[in-house]
């Protein structure tokens, strides 16, 4: 089947997005099967997330500035290629918790190529005007990758062994180098504009912080979800299940905001703050003993608490088209923050204290983020309204 050249910078940003954050997500829903042979607690867990998004985090200014200068594809393409080098090295040679962070390492760096890439591409067009939408089905590859993990691990994990979901996930890899194998057609990747309004960089700051915050909160769901699944009091794959379950809800309420920012004709940080708000909601929920709850939680806490993220990224890209790809990088680099101190303090709590405090305390900087995203959005509205 012959692909469109106008839909190749969507179709590679959403598989590159995919392919980037399955390192992670495989290993946050293997967890369960892989700890019997690499011995590993909760704790554990949360430092090799955190090395994943401390990776990410010290490579996300340079990934904006070489995507920005060079072009998306070289971005996606460098993103593909090592994200594809962990997975294959997870699969292959992680025989102690030390190789593995280092691996997640690098699959970290991966994911910021790909993420920025991605987005550059979007933010231009590349030929499809429903650019909410581009924005959301991109960011539906993060909750589509945990439907993939929570999916792998009854199908593949239990059947076969949790290294050969890793394998598997390679899959991508040559699908995305086809797509990448030329230029993108012009207008596929999105130029600084040097008309547009200077980039409030003081601004930017507390809005990356509260990015990641908001982001912090919703990493924890796809690495711990099936662990506090099980520690619940059910089955592995029932747990997995779960997690597919929470992660049909973020896609489709991406997707659905992607829509929505469409038709009002903007991205607005308000939105994304109130979804913060009733995501909260949704963390408490999990925090309850009954298996009841637990799915309620998870239905709220992946819908509102984890399905903002195309409207962010949309609204931060739309922001700062003088200098898309370093604010861009500087949103990263915060959610980076989140994504490293968050998941370390999540493991840490439940290995010390347990998963009921530790789904509290995310609910409090969920509540927290959204707080000072309200704030920022005030901020900037004021702002665009004086200029």
């Amino acid at each position: 089947m012959k692909i469109a050249p106008s839909t190749k910078p969507l179709l590679a940003a959403v598989l590159a997005s995919t392919l980037s954050i399955l390192p992670v997500q495989l290993l946050g829903a293997s967890a369960v099967l892989a700890r019997e042979e690499l011995h590993f607690n909760p704790a554990d867990l949360g430092l090799a997330v955190a090395a994943f998004f401390a990776a990410y985090g010290v490579s996300a200014w340079t990934a904006g500035h070489l995507s920005q200068t060079r072009g998306p594809r070289i971005g996606l393409i460098i993103g593909t290629t090592l994200s594809s080098a962990a997975l294959l090295g997870i699969a292959t040679v992680a025989r102690d918790w030390s190789t593995m962070i280092v691996l997640m390492m690098i699959g970290g760096v991966g994911n910021a190529f790909s993420a920025v890439g991605g987005n550059l591409a979007l933010g231009a067009g590349g030929g499809f005007r429903r650019q909410g939408l581009a924005f959301a089905m991109k960011q539906s590859a993060v909750p589509a990758s945990g439907l993939l993990s929570g999916a792998a691990v009854p199908i593949i994990g239990i059947t076969l062994g949790w290294r050969w979901s890793f394998v598997a996930a390679l899959a991508l890899a040559p699908i995305l180098y086809m797509l990448l194998s030329r230029d993108f057609v012009e207008g596929a990747s999105l130029r600084t504009d040097h008309t547009a309004p200077a980039t409030d960089w003081a601004m930017m700051v507390p809005v990356a912080l509260a990015y990641g915050g908001a982001a912090g909160s919703a990493s924890v769901l796809g690495v711990f979800l099936v662990d506090a699944a099980v520690t619940n009091g059910l089955s592995v794959a029932a747990a997995g299940s779960v997690l597919v379950m929470g992660s049909v809800v973020s896609v489709a309420t991406r997707l659905g905001l992607g829509l929505l920012v469409d038709r009002r004709g903007r991205a607005d940080l308000l939105v994304v703050a109130i979804m913060l708000f009733v995501g909260t909601a949704g963390y408490l929920a999990l925090a309850h003993g009954s298996i009841e709850l637990f799915a309620i939680g998870t239905v709220v806490a992946f819908g509102a608490g984890w399905g903002w993220n195309g409207a962010f990224n949309h609204a931060i890209v739309s922001m700062n088209k003088r200098n898309p790809g370093k604010a861009s990088g500087l949103a990263m680099m915060g959610m980076a923050l989140g994504g490293v101190l968050w998941p370390m303090a999540f493991g840490l709590l439940v290995t010390h204290v347990s998963f009921r405090v530790a789904w509290m305390a995310t609910a409090a900087l969920s509540f927290s983020s959204a707080l000072l995203l309200t704030l920022m959005a005030q901020r900037i509205k004021a702002r665009a309204a004086n200029a």
